[in-house]
């Protein structure tokens, strides 16, 4: 049966008489709903749009009137949520410090939007909002302002988004929803308690006649239990900012916690399909596949200017067989079975040819694409940029079967740290056998157990991945059972920490080196017919004894010699060639066989990076007080864990050095000396004595005292 819904009729209401079977038409318009759509137990469905807009917006009536110098009051409602708002279809700024600067970190932030002179001058700030990113840039945390403690400092209620740590950094933070705020042209804030609404217009807007919408409804469709549904030309725009509307949870041992909600959400579905939409100005996640799900398609649809991330697939966290969590490190395996406990998981999902441009406006730890618990989710063809964090992110080994490829992702990681436009974890059941270190310790207790978790392999195949900071494919953190093939990195190379089983095979890295990170004892990973072109393509550090990586046949251009001696290599054959000397490269001998790279990466309807190149600047050595010291760098701040890129790693040391005396090892970073902080390598100095030293070792702190030798 054809159902034909025009936009003056509820979309909630329409859909409680809607039966397995039948196609819905929206007809043309702009279709309003304060509340989601509930499909339940529905098979058979087919919702066309024919030009139909669906937006979580309400439009604001009541009495304008003139307010102060520049502001106008509009008398409305009580007891609205409003996240976003809207003043002639422009999105307007909710009332801030500082106030809005396009393209910077939170749109703007200062460290002293939390300062004591600041906060006195804020009769109530109850009800505000605080956003900052993770104190070591791993993302965002936020926090609802319940008002001022005794002594004027704030009172903080913890929201999300992270899940390593809810400390904020102490620069990059900003204020919001505080009314002494409202200071600047398109700024707002609304008076719950009074239905007051304030707005400083932008020059253009007459506010006594402008159309004012303001976004309560966040989540538009919510499938569950359904079979055989599918959405095809749709527009869903500007709903509700979900982040302070929402429970946050705490994903394995990923950096995220993440909100189970989504413009379009489905649980316990099969065979759902989007197809040709667009969700635009959404405040929240745009899709999120939930639990148990089966065969899901996302295919060649437009995701701009959003709130937090595209598509979401995550399984329950009661699938994963001895869960750990941050706060509670299983460092033994009670259960040896491989794979899920459950079948409430999401498996055989795709992703085809969809658009992804600038989301994460409010969450910081998102990204365009994230996974988590489920298997067998396809990322084909897509177009990724300009986003704060990775653009592909795959939170956790559960249960791998992923294949990410003919993807062009660049300019990502632009609002955060130690990340790159693919990143994934692998902190699996194996990963804190006999402690959690994060040095790479123990690698052969580790190693039978590898796959417990990743139980098929994930393929990373002919992608193009560009940017200048962080690391282009990052396997960070135990990421196993991965190949990783014929991709090209510009700007960004390829990081393989700790873990087992990965194959890097056959890719082009241009201006970036291959990170080595703290390897396994037994890993078994395999390096080879690569082409670097790079003055340093390799950045090793923390090897572990008993490493059984295979590097061979690789190429290595605009390097020098020296590169060859590096222990990585062992007996394995890996070649030098000048970049400008052309006789040298036909020289080469038939070992090196790399196939060539089809440069047809992402939607070709779809913007390509202008530039995504580093300096290639080689890094400086200091040599005092019997150690060779160099100051930290994208590869040494991940490595180490660091929070930026200040103190002084030790790429060699003498146990003649009074600082091996008093405790420090090669590979630590020297953060601070006689309880002076250091910036650089240039504040080493241990002629006047030394009487404690902390360090950075294997992401942990660690203090050197004389008096405790």
């Amino acid at each position: 049966m054809d159902v034909r819904v025009t936009a003056n009729e509820r979309l909630s209401e329409v859909f409680k008489s809607v039966k397995s079977g039948d196609t819905v038409y929206l007809e043309k318009g702009v279709y309003r709903e304060d509340s989601p759509t509930e499909i339940y137990g529905k098979e058979n469905i087919t919702v066309k749009g024919n030009g139909a807009v669906i937006t979580g917006c309400a439009v604001i009536d009541g009495v304008r009137s003139k307010y102060g110098e520049s502001a106008y009051l509009i008398k409305t409602r009580r007891g609205l949520d409003i996240q976003q708002l809207f003043v002639n279809g422009k999105k307007y700024v909710m009332a801030r410090y500082p106030n809005e600067r396009e393209n910077e970190i939170l749109g703007g932030y200062s460290p002293d939007a939390v300062s004591a002179e600041r906060i006195a001058r804020w009769k109530n700030p109850s009800g505000g909002y605080l956003r900052a990113l993770h104190d070591c840039e791993w993302g965002g945390n936020d926090w609802f302002i319940d008002g001022k403690n005794p002594d004027g400092t704030l009172k903080l209620r913890w929201v999300g988004d992270n899940n390593r740590g809810s400390g904020f950094h102490r620069e990059k933070v900003m204020v919001e929803n505080i009314f002494e705020e409202l200071d600047a042209p398109k700024e707002w804030f609304y008076d719950k308690e009074n239905g007051f609404l304030y707005i400083i217009p932008d020059g253009g807007d007459d506010m006594l006649s402008a159309t004012v919408e303001g976004a309560v409804c966040g989540e538009i469709f919510r499938l569950k239990n359904c079979k055989n549904v599918s959405f095809s030309g749709i527009r869903f725009e500007n709903t509700k900012r979900m982040l302070f509307c929402s429970e946050y949870e705490k994903i394995t041992r990923s950096d995220w916690a993440v909100a189970r909600n989504g413009a379009v959400y489905m649980n316990n579905c099969e065979n759902v399909s989007v197809i040709d939409c667009v969700f635009s100005g959404v405040g929240g996640n745009c899709v999120f596949v939930d639990g148990k799900n089966s065969d899901i398609s996302v295919v060649n649809c437009d995701f701009s200017d959003c709130g937090a991330s595209g598509v979401c697939v995550f399984g329950n966290q009661e699938c994963v067989r001895d869960l750990s969590e941050w706060g509670n490190h299983k460092t033994v395996i009670s259960d040896f079975e491989k794979g899920p406990k459950s079948d409430l998981y999401p498996k055989d999902v795709l992703i085809k040819d969809c658009y992804f441009y600038n989301l994460g406006i409010y969450e910081k730890q998102s990204s365009p694409v994230t996974v988590s618990v489920c298997s067998r989710v396809t990322v084909d063809g897509c177009t990724i940029h300009k986003v704060p964090r990775a653009g592909i992110n795959i939170c956790d080994g559960s249960f791998g079967g992923h294949r990410i490829q003919n993807n062009l992702v660049f300019d990502t990681v632009l609002e955060t740290g130690d990340h790159g436009p693919f990143n994934s974890w692998g902190r699996d059941r194996f990963w804190s056998l006999g402690g959690v270190d994060g040095g790479g310790k123990n690698g052969a207790e580790k190693r039978p157990f590898a796959t417990l978790d990743a139980v098929e392999t994930t393929v990373i195949y002919h992608n193009m991945f560009c940017g200048n900071r962080g690391f282009g494919i990052d396997l960070d953190d135990g990421s196993s059972n991965y190949m990783i093939e014929k991709n090209y990195c510009v700007g960004v190379g390829i990081k393989l920490r700790e873990g087992f089983l990965r194959t890097v095979r056959n890719n082009f890295v241009l201006n970036a080196p291959l990170d080595i990170h703290c390897t396994f004892e037994k890993n078994d990973d395999v390096i080879e017919n690569n082409i670097v072109v790079y003055k340093n393509p390799l950045s090793v550090y923390a090897q572990n004894k008993g490493f059984t990586t295979k590097a061979a046949n690789n190429l290595f251009v605009g390097a020098s010699d020296d590169i060859l001696s590096d222990e990585l290599f062992g007996d394995n054959k890996n070649y030098v060639c000048d970049a400008n000397d052309i006789n040298a490269l036909e020289m080469l001998p038939k070992e090196i066989f790399f196939e060539p790279v089809e440069m047809k990466f992402g939607r070709s309807d779809k913007p390509k990076p202008e530039t995504a190149v580093k300096t290639g600047a080689e890094t400086a050595l200091t040599e005092t007080d019997g150690m060779v010291l160099i100051l930290p760098d994208e590869s040494v701040r991940s490595m180490a864990g660091l929070s930026g890129f200040e103190g002084a790693f030790v790429k060699a040391i003498s146990q003649n050095s009074p600082f091996y005396l008093l405790g420090v090892r090669e590979n630590d970073v020297i953060i601070e000396i006689n309880g002076k902080k250091t910036v650089s390598p240039k504040d080493v100095d241990g002629k006047h004595g030394i009487n404690s030293v902390v360090v950075s070792r294997a992401q942990k702190i660690i203090e050197f005292k004389k008096d405790e030798q």
